[in-house]
């Protein structure tokens, strides 16, 4: 091994500590740069149509914001704490629920193949009871109930969490004022020979960035919408607090579904067993016209992303980031693609 190659592994392997050392702080930063995007992008398209000054157009936009965010708080808010909170109640409830159907059919089973006076050979009824209840009697219901409890606890204090959101927050807002003058910025210490190349990707990545978050804001609103309207039809407990569930995690491709169908899914089976099959089926409905019919609509130039990488992208990002990355794999997997592409066509 030369000493060039030497010095090459050894500067990578240096930049690579220092970014895994300050991947907490780049993650506020990347934070920071999607919501300055989102902001700009809406202060760009208030300037277009009414035709009015930037900073006029940037006001109006933050004043809608604010206005939608107190909205929320004031409106939407309150009963879905409250609905959260009687989900956490009835934990217990839905879990022994499971434990029946589960035992009931069980035995059922047991008494086809070896007779009503047969015993279960591979004692899986007395093996499922022992198992959800603790050494010190208590059962698993009430320990993931309080395990939820806990983990509301935590996050209610906030601590470093509000002083990162305050970051994040304050950061967006200074690049979203003067956003051309932070791109030149960069542009200054980027090499001359690559500054064109460079200046490329970062308009494609903003346009990425911007047909990412209209997709996810009309396709999220949808779903959300939707949710409501059906689990209302079915009379599903806790319709507000498992339709916002739906909407928000539609932010996360392939799993975010996934999630938001077990809360109500579970709820169902407090009723009785059909209505679960049916919320079910309501969601893999949904699901497929969100996937195939609204997103293909409003996202005729969207930058596509292949199913196994969007996968590969999102136990990566978790992986470095933790869970605000599970959040942001997809946008920042939109954001790399550019920057490979225009890196593979560079002269």
């Amino acid at each position: 091994m030369n000493s060039t190659i030497f010095f090459k592994i050894l500067v990578f392997s240096i930049c690579f500590l220092i970014f895994w050392s300050l991947r907490d702080f780049l993650l506020l930063i990347i934070c920071s740069l999607v919501i300055a995007n989102i902001i700009c992008n809406l202060t760009n398209k208030v300037k277009k149509i009414i035709k009015i000054p930037r900073s006029l157009s940037l006001l109006l936009v933050l004043i809608f914001l604010i206005f939608i965010l107190l909205a929320s708080v004031l409106l939407v808010l309150p009963p879905f704490i409250k609905e959260v909170n009687e989900i956490l109640v009835d934990i217990p409830s839905i879990l022994t629920r499971i434990n029946f159907i589960f035992n009931s059919n069980l035995e059922r089973i047991n008494r086809i193949l070896y007779g009503n006076d047969s015993e279960n050979i591979f004692d899986i009824y007395k093996i499922f009871n022992d198992f959800i209840i603790l050494p010190d009697g208590a059962t698993i219901a009430k320990a993931i109930q309080e395990s939820f409890i806990n983990i509301i606890n935590i996050a209610g204090n906030l601590g470093s969490g509000l002083v990162r959101i305050i970051f994040v927050l304050v950061v967006s807002l200074m690049i979203s004022i003067e956003p051309n003058s932070y791109k030149e910025g960069v542009l200054f210490v980027t090499p001359k020979a690559l500054r064109t190349k460079f200046r490329n990707i970062i308009e494609k990545s903003n346009i990425a960035l911007s047909n990412w978050m209209f997709s996810m804001v009309i396709s999220s609103l949808f779903v959300g919408l939707l949710s409501l309207i059906i689990l209302s039809i079915l009379d599903i407990k806790y319709v507000v607090s498992n339709a916002i569930i739906a909407m928000v995690l539609n932010i996360i491709p392939n799993i975010g579904p996934v999630i938001s169908a077990i809360f109500p899914i579970s709820i169902a089976l407090l009723d009785n067993l059909w209505k679960p099959l049916l919320v079910l089926g309501s969601y893999i409905v949904i699901q497929n016209i969100e996937s195939y019919v609204i997103m293909p609509s409003i996202m005729k130039k969207k930058a596509n992303l292949l199913p196994g990488l969007t996968l590969i992208s999102q136990f990566g990002f978790t992986f470095i980031f933790g869970p605000l990355g599970l959040i942001l794999s997809l946008p920042l997997a939109l954001v790399i693609q550019v920057i490979v592409k225009e890196t593979m066509n560079l002269d």
